[in-house]
């Protein structure tokens, strides 16, 4: 007599040989769910972010072996191909994960290093891709200690519709992410910026008012890197300014050009070339494709204080989807037709 068997049976067996796997199994890409705020503070914590060489022994490791693989794992997430996109990073010791905000219930595809198969993180980074966002943009963050609590910001404003948000796995001391080419960091930029075309990237920064020779009421500088004026510049420079945070420019106009006379008040643009970001690689790249670069430097007294830091994060995203809804990014400087038909502020000190 024939004994029937039912799946049940067969199942141990059939699994063993690998000819039947169950859904579970076959998805590669684990989904994890929680607040996106306490995501990126685990990134930027010690658990995945190397500290200062006096306070952290850690090597931060050159990642140049891992760097075609992960730009390409990087340009197929941002094409819709996970999956593949984890095969590669599993192969550097890196995983994707999908993110869901609990909050929000938006998902995110994560790109970080896997600290299951690492003994130690090697400061590479993490990357957050919003499939669904329609803001051409990214939002970076290379110091996330060294510039406190500008990983905060630029989370606040990735949330708010932009493509990408990058954090950087080191302390400036072990990699200075902005003046690496040879970065995950940058090929990460690299392989987003090119994915999306017209785009544009707000890099969030900070400084210390008592460090510089600007005028004593700063809390925001800004700059493309290329002493240029663009559309983003003016937008976010107005909108700081209509919050009480008194923004300025770097700029090689005259300083009776009517623009820098907008956004400065006539103070030279050139006062401000200490944070100019001139030899930022990431800007570089932007302005070689013809994207726009924003260097956004916000003051620690703005940085510090989680009201100023709201006020100033909604700023950078109103900035940000106002130019993409306005005109493909990239446009050269702001028409001084447009800048003249505002209503004149006071002056500032």
């Amino acid at each position: 007599m024939t004994q029937k068997c039912s799946i049940s049976h067969i199942l141990p067996a059939l699994l063993l040989v690998g000819v039947l796997v169950s859904p579970s199994a076959a998805q590669s890409v684990p989904t994890v769910t929680g607040s996106l705020h306490n995501l990126v503070g685990e990134l930027t914590s010690r658990q995945y972010f190397l500290r200062h060489p006096h306070s952290d022994p850690r090597p931060y490791i050159e990642p140049s072996f891992a760097l075609a693989t992960l730009h390409r794992a990087s340009r197929h997430i941002a094409g819709g191909n996970v999956d593949e996109a984890a095969r590669l990073a599993k192969q550097v010791d890196c995983e994707v994960v999908r993110f869901v905000d609990e909050e929000t219930q938006q998902d995110y595809v994560l790109l970080r290093e896997d600290l299951n198969t690492l003994s130690a993180p090697r400061g590479w980074g993490s990357y957050l891709y919003n499939p669904q966002a329609k803001v051409p943009a990214l939002v970076e963050a290379p110091h996330p200690l060294d510039d406190s609590n500008s990983a905060k910001v630029a989370t606040m404003v990735f949330a708010e519709g932009a493509k990408g948000l990058l954090l950087a796995g080191a302390q400036r001391d072990k990699a200075d992410v902005p003046d690496l080419v040879d970065s995950v960091f940058h090929q990460v930029h690299v392989a987003w910026t090119e994915a999306m075309g017209q785009v544009a990237v707000w890099q969030i920064h900070g400084f210390a008012l008592e460090k510089h020779p600007f005028p004593r009421n700063a809390k925001a500088i800004l700059s493309t890197g290329g002493g240029d004026v663009v559309d983003e510049i003016v937008e976010l420079n107005d909108r700081f300014t209509d919050r009480g945070l008194d923004s300025y420019a770097f700029n090689r106009l005259q300083p009776s050009n009517d623009i820098n006379k907008w956004i400065n008040q006539g103070t030279p643009g050139l006062r401000f070339s200490s944070l100019a970001a001139t030899k930022n690689e990431q800007g570089k790249h932007l302005r070689s494709v013809g994207g726009t670069f924003v260097h956004v430097e916000l003051e620690r007294s703005v940085r510090g204080n989680a009201d100023q830091r709201r006020v100033a994060a909604e700023a950078i995203a109103e900035a940000m989807k106002q130019s993409a809804d306005k005109k493909p990014t990239g446009e050269s400087e702001m028409p001084t037709e447009r800048v003249s038909q505002r209503p004149r502020r006071a002056p500032r000190a």
